[in-house]
């Protein structure tokens, strides 16, 4: 995955590669592992990360499927924010796709707890002498996807999404926040990234296997 900054003549300022692999234990559970390494701005900056997933669905009423999953983290030295995140993510999706253009409609959120980094140091409120120097470890991320797939024929199928990334300090006590003011300087420590994103992707499945079953 590569990303161009339109508003600065198309260059380069996002790269990610990834290696994913996962097995199905049967239809409700599975588990995935995977290695990704992304770069910004220079495109070889980038930290890199080994994920591990486990993932349960189940049925609603027999129409809609509901997927939840957790995933953990380990992230390199290159990625100052954080060290390791464990990843909460739910997901609902219609079980059959509609008759319209094969369409499947799906909406899901995604929260994430951060654990190390560099730490941050913290002032009392009231005095604001410093008090402790810690990492923020808690819950401070969460994204919302809402997302169209059509599937077009048996092998390519094009996706329209957005996403919503918003940044906070949920259940954080007042020594593991982000987004903090300095004191003496005024200046903002580990800011929220928030951002907005509508993207279309286009996809071509290979099949390398091919099964007797009907």
């Amino acid at each position: 995955m590569r990303a161009f900054d339109i508003s600065n003549g198309l260059k380069a300022d996002f790269n990610q590669t990834a290696l994913q692999a996962g097995y199905e234990l049967n239809r409700k559970w599975e588990i995935t592992a995977g290695f990704i390494k992304g770069g910004s701005s220079t495109l070889t900056d980038g930290s890199s990360r080994v994920t591990a997933r486990i993932g349960y669905k189940i049925r609603l009423a027999k129409v809609v499927n509901w997927s939840n999953s957790i995933q953990g983290e380990i992230h390199s030295a290159k990625e100052t924010r954080y060290h390791n995140r464990i990843i909460w993510t739910s997901r609902l999706a219609p079980r059959k796709r509609l008759d319209f253009l094969k369409l499947l409609p799906s909406v899901s959120y995604a929260l994430f707890y951060n654990i190390g980094g560099n730490p941050i140091q913290y002032y009392d409120a009231k005095t604001s002498l410093p008090v402790v120097k810690q990492t923020p470890d808690g819950f401070h991320r969460g994204r919302f996807m809402l997302n169209l797939n059509s599937k077009i024929t048996s092998h390519l199928s094009i996706s329209m999404y957005y996403m919503a990334q918003r940044e906070f300090n949920l259940f954080s006590s007042d020594y593991r926040r982000m987004n903090i003011v300095k004191p003496t300087t005024g200046r903002i420590v580990r800011a929220f990234d928030e951002y907005n994103i509508a993207g279309m992707t286009l996809t071509y499945d290979i099949n390398l296997y091919t099964s007797n079953k009907k």
